[in-house]
């Protein structure tokens, strides 16, 4: 099978656990680790800017199909985690789900960037 439109190089990243307590008691977060690699075909969306509390947001969306098997780590993905495709950190806000119903590649809605000043 070639490459078509599976051209993006994906890396799907986890918060590790176990990042100590601050010295008022808080639990800090750990670093990102791999989760794992894949390629991927990433879909943006045109960007939106909206006015929220008082501070303008700037946000884009994008969709992200990743080839996998029944049996890929990819189902396993969480709001928590985070992808890094194209140079740019995207978090995901959706579960992965499964569009064609072959079980042959997952899609995720994913968003970046945030208020501004």
């Amino acid at each position: 099978m070639g490459a078509g439109k599976y051209r993006d190089a994906v890396l799907v990243e986890r918060m590790a656990a176990g990042g100590g307590r601050d010295r008022y008691g808080n639990l800090q977060p750990g670093d990102w680790v791999r989760l794992f690699s894949a390629r991927g075909w990433l879909r943006q969306t045109s960007g939106k800017e909206k006015i929220a509390a008082g501070r303008l947001e700037d946000t884009a969306t994008a969709t992200l199909r990743i080839r996998a098997s029944l049996t890929s780590p990819a189902w396993g993905i969480t709001g928590a985690d985070r992808v890094k495709v194209r140079s740019q950190i995207w978090a995901i806000k959706g579960a992965p789900i499964d569009p064609e119903g072959r079980g042959e590649c997952v899609e995720l809605l994913l968003e970046r960037g945030g208020a501004v000043e």
